[in-house]
């Protein structure tokens, strides 16, 4: 178990572009420490195409196809991939301070640290959670979730995606099969790599629910 702890933080419903900007708000407030280190989700009503802090567009995004469907393409100020925010995805927000058991730099020490908690968590119900650099989750070999992460003003901010039921379908419309690969992907397809939790029991309010217990 880890020496940090989080405080669930309910926060409301708002564009995915919203909630980003929280995102960043958030940070600033826990490292001025003027807000304790919290996890929260988003809640929004639309859906975008949202790319890491370095990503160029026409590398990863399929923009003839999300025009055409309306679909918005965003940029974070955190690193990590490409993703498409959609009814079926979980998105997290923790914030804390960069400072012990965190160290500044040391991106894939501060991952580690931050899922051990969810290793525990999910083996409790038989399921062998794995963390693959740079910033997947997977079980059995197979994408559960895609994390990135900022450290700036003494505070480390982590978020990702939990594919619960996500829409294989339009994230292969919508994004490129990538030409850098983390090694255990291989040549997968995205329907072959990715792994929806509901197909091991979880839907929105459980998986809500393990998050919490293992992070506050």
């Amino acid at each position: 178990m880890t020496s940090f702890r989080l405080n669930y933080l309910e926060t409301p419903k708002l564009s995915v572009a919203e909630q980003i900007a929280l995102d960043r708000e958030l940070m600033s407030e826990v490292g001025k420490g003027t807000r304790l280190p919290l996890l929260r989700f988003y809640d929004f009503p639309d859906e975008a195409i949202v790319l890491g802090l370095s990503q160029e567009e026409e590398k990863y995004v399929d923009k003839a196809a999300a025009e055409k469907d309306g679909v918005p393409v965003l940029r974070r100020f955190s690193g990590g991939g490409t993703v498409f925010l959609h009814k079926g995805c979980l998105v997290y927000t923790i914030v804390t301070n960069l400072a012990p058991p965190f160290k500044r730099f040391d991106v894939m020490g501060a991952y580690r640290t931050a899922f051990a908690p969810l290793v525990e968590a999910f083996s409790k119900r038989g399921l062998q959670l794995e963390f693959h650099e740079p910033c997947d989750l997977a079980i059995a070999g197979k994408k559960i979730a895609g994390n990135a992460q900022s450290q700036r003003q003494g505070a480390l901010l982590i978020h990702g995606s939990f594919l619960i039921a996500p829409d294989l379908r339009r994230i292969k419309r919508y994004l490129k099969e990538p030409d850098v690969r983390p090694d255990y992907r291989a040549e997968r397809s995205h329907e072959d790599f990715l792994l929806p939790l509901s197909e091991v029991g979880f839907d929105e309010q459980k998986l809500k629910a393990l998050l919490i217990d293992a992070w506050c």
